[in-house]
């Protein structure tokens, strides 16, 4: 196991019940955008890549998609099959790796990603799985944190202060440059924003955990840049693209 691979396994896994629990990612406004936006026929064969605790999956299950959730974190799965057989939906679940999908190519309509792709290694590898997986005419679906280009720097800082296996968010640029570089043609991208108070931001986080400290620490540096702290409330900067698969 490497050493992102342990990061992300141990922090999901302490926290795991969390997600389950967590209304922002059951019912967050870029849940409904990122499925509307993909605008996949029922019954298309759909991957919810890194896919947590399943919010994203059931949700795209709920619309009549044959889904599969796959997560590296263990844990995360479980609480994903739970709340599937509590809302009697169909899920397909595989514990994998988003590096190296385990599918044959051409074998799947869609690729979802929702907020999780700031702790891959390796982004454009991923990108790249997705094309080859997905036919053509399949389309890759990503929610994520952004920022705006100046700010990007000091958002990827104060994440990696609050969550060590945080590697680094994209500003919207780079998201487009990535899908371009994979053979991807972009047909939707916006970015939201969202005012949370930083101990909201923080969760599941402790407050007053060392991780917690250090990163509220930081967001009263007069050093950080404009954008992140606006009327003592941290903006979220949301992105919801989508790519299809010439």
């Amino acid at each position: 196991m490497d050493e992102s691979t342990r990061k992300i396994r141990e922090y999901f896994g302490q926290h795991h019940r969390a997600y389950t629990e967590s209304a922002r990612h059951a019912r967050g406004a870029d849940l409904e955008e990122l499925l509307a936006a993909l605008d996949l026929a029922p019954g298309s064969q759909v991957l919810d890549a890194a896919c947590g605790t399943g919010h994203t999956a059931l949700a795209a299950a709920a619309r009549g998609y044959h889904v599969t959730g796959m997560d590296m974190t263990p844990e995360m799965i479980d609480e994903g099959r739970g709340l599937a057989d509590q809302r009697q939906l169909a899920v397909e679940w595989v514990v994998g790796d988003v590096h190296g999908l385990p599918w044959e190519a051409d074998a799947l309509d869609g690729v979802t990603c929702r907020r999780a792709a700031h702790h891959f290694q390796d982004l454009p590898r991923f990108l790249a799985e997705c094309h080859r997986v997905i036919k053509s005419g399949g389309r890759v679906g990503i929610s994520d944190m952004t920022a705006p280009q100046g700010a990007i720097g000091d958002v990827n800082r104060v994440e990696r202060l609050r969550d060590d296996s945080h590697y680094r968010a994209r500003s919207a640029n780079e998201w487009a440059a990535l899908m371009a570089g994979a053979g991807l043609n972009l047909l939707y991208l916006r970015v939201s924003e969202e005012a949370m108070t930083p101990e909201e931001w923080l969760s599941p986080v402790a407050l007053n955990s060392p991780q917690g400290r250090q990163a509220l620490e930081f967001l009263q540096s007069p050093q950080l840049a404009h954008g992140i702290i606006v009327a003592g409330h941290f903006i979220k900067y949301r992105l919801v693209a989508v790519a299809e698969k010439p």
